[in-house]
């Protein structure tokens, strides 16, 4: 019996080294995710979405251009919103082996760090797409200006301006 005992705590002991190694080993990660965590993953940088460049003085030739950049923008835009949410709950792009080393005021921490991490990335993304969204609107008010000024004249009387 006594040597079942042994056995079992020299089998715990190995157990323990080899999480503690472990741990040291993968140190540098624990810290990236408790203390140095940016984002990089799920930040709308990481897609490039350029906003597209809208003229402030709409050319009815411009408006095809301005329509393919808008798409291509928002399409850039629904790839990060998906990254973004598939990251969601916050300690979910934790690897399941890096968690399982961490203790658990490493992981308060980790998620601490990361939800403010997520609410900034969230929030610089929100103003990039409310700035665009409030320049698609101005632009297309811009045009609708310009269509009505165009109908406008079209119903003018074939005389008028003559004399």
């Amino acid at each position: 019996m006594r040597a079942a005992w042994v056995v079992a705590l020299t089998v715990l002991s190995s157990n323990a080294f080899a999480d503690e190694q472990a741990r040291l080993a993968r140190q540098a990660e624990i810290e990236y995710y408790t203390s140095h965590y940016d984002g990089a993953d799920i930040s709308l940088g990481r897609f490039n979405c350029q906003p597209p460049s809208i003229p402030t003085r709409p050319a009815l030739a411009s408006g095809p251009a301005v329509t393919r950049a808008l798409a291509a923008w928002r399409s850039c835009y629904d790839q990060f919103l998906a990254n973004y949410n598939a990251a969601l709950p916050v300690g979910k792009s934790i690897p399941p082996d890096l968690a399982d080393l961490m203790t658990d005021d490493e992981i308060d921490a980790a998620q601490t760090l990361m939800s403010e991490v997520f609410v900034r990335v969230a929030d610089e993304a929100k103003r990039q797409a409310d700035a665009v969204t409030l320049s698609q609107a101005a632009w297309e008010g811009r045009r609708g200006d310009i269509a009505l000024s165009a109908r406008d004249l079209s119903r003018l009387p074939e005389t008028a301006g003559k004399r």
